[in-house]
């Protein structure tokens, strides 16, 4: 799975707009977080206060935009994330961070002080490595 898709959405899905480098590519379901005043995809070094949300479109370089908009995560809002390892129900309730690319969370089975998403539970089977989860919304 390439994208991070919302799962189940509150009364209303919020969507914004940032700024991005003409040259900045984006890709419809990557997280993206907030650096040096911009969107760019996120990546394992992303923190609650950086991240902005999931891109909700895809931008070429080509294109030369100067904005991209995406979905601002609620508390309640829920995602199926792809994820680094096979998915587990034992690492419900852990706190994790981004893994290898903006579209990836690294399940390691502990929970992490900087998570971004904790699991709610695993999404289709083990192997699968998807995971229903939660934004760790300030």
């Amino acid at each position: 799975m390439a994208t991070v898709k919302q799962a189940t959405i509150k009364n209303t899905r919020q969507l914004r707009e940032a700024n991005k480098d003409t040259s900045t590519v984006t890709t419809l379901g990557e997280i993206l977080v907030l650096t040096a005043g911009k969107a760019v995809a996120a990546a394992s070094g992303a923190t609650r206060d950086t991240i902005l949300g999931v891109c909700n479109q895809t931008i070429a370089a080509a294109d030369a935009l100067t904005r991209v908009s995406y979905i601002v995560p609620a508390s309640e809002d829920t995602f199926i994330f792809s994820t680094t390892n096979n998915s587990d129900a034992a690492h419900n309730g852990q706190a994790m961070i981004i893994g290898a690319n903006s579209t990836t969370i690294n399940n390691t089975g502990t929970t992490s002080a900087v998570g971004v998403v904790v699991q709610v539970e695993p999404y289709g089977a083990a192997a699968d490595k998807l995971i229903i989860g939660k934004f760790i919304t300030l």
